[in-house]
């Protein structure tokens, strides 16, 4: 792949500038089969979340607030089909494929790629009006790259300081997906991450009660679609927002960021292979004890909510932290982040899927009594892992009778380690989406977007994602 150089500029070549660089000369060959493949999947399972996040509360909230922000050409908001400014929709689109922690996730950067990526490139499609499929996943494999890599930097350290990293790192995912759809050169695409990354936020503090949780990517969205249309203008960024020593992204918001991790075999190693999918709707963090439970109810049928005695998870401090704390029921935020609630509501109904996060379901008295026996223990050999084993676990059911089963889990079903199949996917593809399209169209948008490289106008994508 040709790397033009930087000539606009007298700037030593950084990190920020290699990904530019990166970004502007990145094109659709240069997508390895394999990637493409993966790519067209993570399309299907976000636009799958965001069908049905578009149905919940908070969705319909962000979409009445977001057609309150202005009417003009841009892009729709999906499941309604109102168009709003390129500036407006990520907010909306990109909170409705995080609505229901079911987002996909690469598992050491600890970013949810596709609830930036996707509706930043998205809210540039109409604004364009020539964009067929193929610039369009050039764009967003772009967006997944390099906000996968920025949170490879450190995306445990940010939690461990109570960041969240889909609102930090996610910033330079919709910055350079945007900057790729508008075909920005170099310089401008350095100005567009510089613009996106400074409006980088997010407090971790919002999981425990609150709905603004599920806005943090459609902010890191808006701000990418900012970044890139501003420098487009002409407008400047912070032309070395990643490396600064003060006050540039990594040095703010991690301890010991590794930045190597952002230009290490670019355009060789592809991070977005690394990005999973989750069978289960709630924190990443959760889903190694939810696997380890699940593998105890079946292999031992016997063991059920009324003979459990204790249950103990030991795990990482970071997970301890995140999602391990003495469960309220405040919200199906609340809910769906900690580790407790989750074990508990497995316990019992011996499923976990959407219809065990309601706000009956989180304040079940039989429920709320079963978290008091869940113990979370932090491990130092699990500690000892560093982040490829943030979210392992040894998670130890114990019997009123004495007996007590074992089961260990270091990486998660839907992880890159350990993948849900294709048919998986659609699978859950189709129960979203079936929330709030007729089975015709839900077969029409899988058929298109398995075939996404070969549609010719790729403002069919969001009609499709109207009801």
């Amino acid at each position: 792949m040709a790397k033009p150089q930087l000539r606009e500029s007298a700037v030593e070549i950084s990190p920020t500038r290699t990904l530019a660089e990166f970004i502007a000369a990145f094109s659709y060959k240069d997508i390895p089969p394999e990637v493409l493949s993966h790519i067209k999947f993570c399309f299907i399972d976000s636009l799958g979340c965001a069908l049905f996040g578009s149905t919940l509360p908070w969705g319909k909230i962000i979409t009445s607030f977001t057609k309150e922000l202005g009417k003009g050409k841009g892009a729709l908001i999906w499941g309604d089909g109102a168009e709003v400014p390129s500036t407006s929709a990520p907010l909306a689109n990109g909170t409705f494929i995080h609505s229901f922690e079911m987002d996909d996730l690469h598992r050491v950067g600890v970013i949810h790629p596709g609830s930036e990526a996707i509706p930043a490139a998205d809210a540039l499609v109409r604004y364009l009006s020539n964009v067929d499929g193929k610039r369009l996943l050039t764009a967003v494999v772009a967006g997944y790259e390099v906000g996968c890599r920025v949170g490879m930097t450190g995306g445990a350290a940010q939690l461990r300081r109570g960041f969240h990293p889909s609102a930090t790192s996610g910033t330079f995912a919709a910055g350079a997906a945007a900057a790729k759809m508008l075909r920005l050169n170099p310089l401008k695409t350095v100005h567009a991450l510089g613009i996106a990354g400074t409006q980088a936020a997010g407090l971790m503090a919002a999981q425990h009660a609150s709905m603004v949780k599920r806005m943090h990517p459609g902010r890191s969205a808006q701000a990418g679609v900012y970044g890139a249309l501003l420098a487009a203008k002409g407008f400047t960024g912070i032309e070395d927002v990643l490396e600064a020593p003060y006050g540039g992204f990594c040095s703010t918001f991690i301890d010991k960021p590794d930045l190597s991790h952002l230009t290490d075999r670019l355009g060789e190693r592809f991070e977005t292979l690394n990005v999973g999918f989750k069978p289960y709707p709630c924190c990443g963090s959760n889903h190694t004890s939810i696997d380890a439970l699940k593998k105890i109810l079946h292999e031992h049928p016997e063991v059920n909510a009324d003979n459990v005695d204790k249950i103990r998870i030991r795990t990482t401090r970071a997970t301890k932290l995140h999602v391990g704390w003495p469960y309220e029921p405040k919200s199906m935020t609340t809910a769906q982040m900690n580790l407790l609630f989750c074990v508990a509501i497995l316990l019992h109904d011996r499923e976990f899927f959407v219809d065990q996060v309601t706000n009956k379901s989180i304040r079940r008295t039989d429920i709320l009594a079963t978290t008091k026996k869940i113990e979370v223990i932090e491990d130092p050999e699990f500690e000892a892992l560093g982040d490829e084993g943030r979210h392992g676990v040894d998670l130890e059911v114990q019997l009123r009778d004495g007996k007590s089963y074992r089961e260990k889990v270091l990486h998660a079903k839907g992880s890159d380690k350990h993948p849900m199949t294709r048919e998986e996917v659609l699978k859950k593809f189709r129960l979203l989406a079936s929330r709030v399209l007729s089975r015709p169209r839900v077969e029409k948008l899988e058929s298109t977007l398995l075939n996404l490289e070969k549609l010719d106008d790729a403002r069919q994508i969001g009609k499709l994602l109207t009801a």
